[in-house]
């Protein structure tokens, strides 16, 4: 085996290897340095090591094109671009990993185009290998070309796309497995906040589910899985979907925080915004998604509530309503006709789904943390929220005590049901936490999942606050 090629499996190995610890990542969770540093954290730093598989192959590409052997020279023209463009990727993979580590799926794509030209490069040089010199009839010499099965390089690709399809190719269903917690307190902050006490967060992991996962989960029992049903978006969608509701996630409890602190006004309604239009329904054609609906019929309507009251009240299957919207910075008016609901046809509706367009009051600056492994979700709203309470209220309200929860953060501070309470218990108890607040329909699923763990059911941020106070000592 010549060097280049060497170079090749030394970074395939260790890329396997970032695999595999990929699958078990959760499985040190409970690690803390004594500077507080968590595992979920240290997963950043140990991600830079990802750099020395495009640097393996790059170092590999760059000594082949310097040390092209004889036997390769039948192929030069085809082998040169291909280290050429190896060398390439690989050192804008390594750039990416140390110093663009916000840009995944790029770094994820150039390491597997580079991955397959190295591929390609094995099996080229490989199959070079049996070229020689003859003599012609005038005395000179020529390169003969003569191929043979790359066999070596064949098996390291054959195996390479087994293990490939065995970690990664979907099985059509989901799993869910233990994540890790995040101290709230080190992933956000609030400007002229104290550095506060331990208030953990708990994640877990939720993706398509591979042979792998089967694999483990006939070992483990807090491995779920459920089938994906038809129509669900694809990942890329859900990724995006995931990162903006833990960014709306991260608003609320601010907004929601600083309001109990005595910062800010807190949350409040500022009109309905419009989420999806049904198809050939009254409203389609006349307002888009994204619009706000902001009065009907010159009547202001700032939430959710006062629209389907207004709708009652004054609104019949047959009517035209003038619907102000505000559509980017403009103000536009709609007339758009009341069709008669399908399940009470004496129920006015315009075909619309909406929610609430909050307007949050943050008047102090919030900084945080970006982690590789804290992709998104809103389900950690809830200990967000205390935990910038904590930093704003002189001494605290964790009183020394380890806490730990789970729950979405509403706008009126209300705790919001989540998923996978089973695995969240699981990965709390193992912390050592001295309490663990959960919404309060999921208080038994979390107790029959770890029972000497203290699970204390809330329904509101005060009902966290309230229980804190009581055990101040």
């Amino acid at each position: 085996m010549h060097k280049p090629v060497r170079y090749y499996i030394v970074g395939l190995f260790i890329a396997f290897c970032y695999l595999i610890a990929a699958e078990l990542v959760w499985l040190p969770g409970p690690l803390t340095t004594r500077s507080g540093l968590q595992w979920i954290e240290m997963i950043d730093y140990l991600f830079y090591g990802l750099s020395l598989v495009p640097l393996s192959w790059a170092a590999g590409a760059l000594l082949g094109i310097g040390r092209l052997r004889e036997k390769e020279r039948a192929l030069k023209y085809a082998l040169l671009p291909v280290r050429c463009m190896i060398a390439l990727l690989g050192l804008s993979g390594a750039y990416a990993v140390l110093l663009e580590t916000g840009r995944l799926v790029w770094i994820l794509t150039t390491i597997a185009a580079a991955a397959v030209l190295v591929f390609m490069d094995m099996l080229l040089s490989e199959s070079a290998a049996g070229g020689g010199a003859a003599a012609n009839d005038q005395g000179g010499s020529k390169i003969r070309l003569r191929l043979r099965l790359p066999v070596k390089g064949g098996s390291v690709l054959l195996l390479t796309v087994a293990l490939l399809a065995f970690f990664l190719y979907p099985t059509g269903y989901r799993v869910t497995y233990p994540g890790m917690t995040l101290n709230m307190n080190r992933y956000a902050h609030a400007e002229g906040g104290g550095s506060g006490g331990e208030v953990n967060g708990v994640l877990v992991f939720e993706r398509p589910a591979a042979a792998a996962d089967w694999l483990l989960g006939m070992w483990l029992p807090w491995y779920e899985f459920e089938k994906i049903q038809e129509g669900e978006p694809p990942l890329s969608e859900s990724y995006t979907q995931v990162v903006a509701m833990k960014n709306d996630a991260n608003g609320i409890a601010a907004s929601v925080a600083m309001n109990k602190a005595g910062v800010g006004g807190g949350v409040t309604a500022d009109g309905v915004r419009i989420v999806a239009i049904v198809k050939d329904s009254p409203a389609e054609q006349r307002l888009q998604a994204g619009d706000v609906i902001v009065k009907l019929n010159g009547q202001a309507v700032k939430s959710v509530e006062e629209l389907a009251a207004y709708m009652e009240r004054s609104v019949k299957p047959g009517d035209t309503v003038a619907v102000t919207v505000r559509r980017g910075e403009e103000v536009e008016v709609a007339e758009v006709p009341a069709a008669a609901s399908a399940e009470s046809p004496g129920r006015p509706v315009f075909g619309i789904s909406v929610q609430d367009e909050l307007h949050l009051d943050i008047p102090r600056a919030m900084d945080y943390k970006r982690l590789m492994a804290h992709i998104g979700g809103p389900s950690h709203g809830a200990m967000l929220t205390l935990a910038i309470i904590d930093q704003l209220t002189p001494g605290g309200v964790t009183y020394g005590l380890k806490v730990a929860g789970t729950g979405t953060i509403e706008a009126d501070g209300s705790i919001g049901l989540i998923g996978g309470i089973r695995q969240k218990a699981y990965a709390v108890n193992r912390t050592g936490a001295d309490v663990f607040f959960v919404p309060a329909a999921l208080e038994q699923e979390a107790r029959k999942a770890a029972p000497k763990l203290n699970v204390v059911p809330v329904e509101t941020i005060d009902d966290v606050l309230k229980w804190l106070a009581q055990r101040k000592s």
